[in-house]
């Protein structure tokens, strides 16, 4: 039984290219590498723009230390950088509770392995909350 299986796994390793020799398909001695499809290299400074949480956390606590600092060298107009940098805090506190979680489907040949729980209420009102 044991040489069926052996068998079968050297002729599936033959139909592959790749019968245990290290040879690439032209034969040559090399590994293979898999073709990756590139991306087009472009600015990316839409995508460092996109108000994420942390960086609405970040901006309300620079504008909280500039406002300390003013403040401390009596400065007028405080109030307004005050202010602001209590508003991203909260801005950054909403954001991040309500961003739609990426769950993971985990699979097994291409079935789910996880069966899904029934939504009760309070799981549709948080979907409804988030948005997921």
């Amino acid at each position: 039984m044991a040489q069926r299986y052996q068998r079968e796994i050297e002729e599936i390793l033959g139909q592959a290219g790749e019968d245990g020799q290290g040879a690439g398909p032209d034969g040559s001695k090399r590994p293979r590498t898999r073709n990756r499809v590139s991306r087009p290299r472009g600015p990316r400074l839409g995508r460092f723009l996109r108000p994420t949480s942390g960086r609405l956390l970040l901006a309300g606590i620079v504008l909280l230390v500039l406002s300390v600092l003013l403040k401390a060298l009596d400065a007028p107009g405080v109030t307004p950088f005050l202010w602001a940098s209590v508003v991203l805090f909260v801005f950054a506190y909403v954001a991040y509770f309500t961003r739609p979680r990426r769950t993971v489907e985990r699979r097994w040949r291409g079935q789910p392995m996880d069966d899904p729980q029934p939504a009760g209420p309070l799981s549709r009102l948080w979907r409804w909350i988030t948005g997921g």
